[in-house]
């Protein structure tokens, strides 16, 4: 089992292993270009060799759908080296910025229109992560006024993204988050967000 806690004033410590998270995901689990391409720079020809599938420009189309082992591998080649140190706490921070590249998208227009505060938003996550990606079941539900719990099965990927994600979209609403996160070995994962 793996438990770990954020709060605004809390960094994470230590190394994320892409090879043990890159072993969990299945060949179809897929996530819309839009999220790869701020990660494509000047290290494309040498992080090109390493993808499943690279688009032969380097461009990634928005609604286009790409295999998440390769968005993974960009993502951590980019936050390794935007936040050296560790790379829990990289990941964590750059994931913070998908929120505002969905936002800024014609889906993500519309959907944060209709929203006023994290916790609606937070119980529409399972929608609207499947309506740009393809591979993960998620569930969420209130469990009080400021707080909801997301929670996946089979969850692939690294739990810091994911807080990371959490918190970008309590983030937009202006307030900050604190998140329980807990994994079991049968790859169930529970993120308690609070605000």
């Amino acid at each position: 089992m793996l438990r770990f806690s954020t709060s605004p004033s809390v960094r994470l410590t230590g190394d994320v292993d892409l090879a043990s998270v890159l072993r969990d995901l299945t060949s179809d689990y897929t996530l819309k270009g839009m999220f790869f391409a701020r990660y494509v720079g000047d290290t494309w020809a040498t992080l090109s060799k390493e993808l499943r599938e690279p688009p032969p420009s380097g461009k990634y189309h928005a609604f286009e759908s790409y295999p998440m082992s390769d968005y993974l591998r960009l993502f951590d080649h980019y936050a390794r080296a935007r936040f050296p140190g560790s790379t829990r706490e990289a990941y964590r921070l750059v994931a913070r910025g998908e929120v505002e590249v969905f936002a800024a998208s014609t889906l993500g227009k519309v959907a944060f229109a209709m929203l006023r505060d994290p916790g609606p938003a937070l119980l529409r996550f399972p929608e609207l992560f499947g309506a740009v990606s393809k591979g993960a079941a998620i569930g969420a539900e209130r469990l009080g006024p400021r707080s909801v719990a997301v929670t996946y099965r089979d969850f692939a990927g690294a739990p810091e993204l994911t807080v990371g994600v959490l918190e970008g979209l309590v983030m937009a609403f202006d307030e900050e988050a604190s998140v329980d996160a807990e994994l079991d070995p049968g790859r169930r994962a529970l993120f308690t967000v609070r605000w």
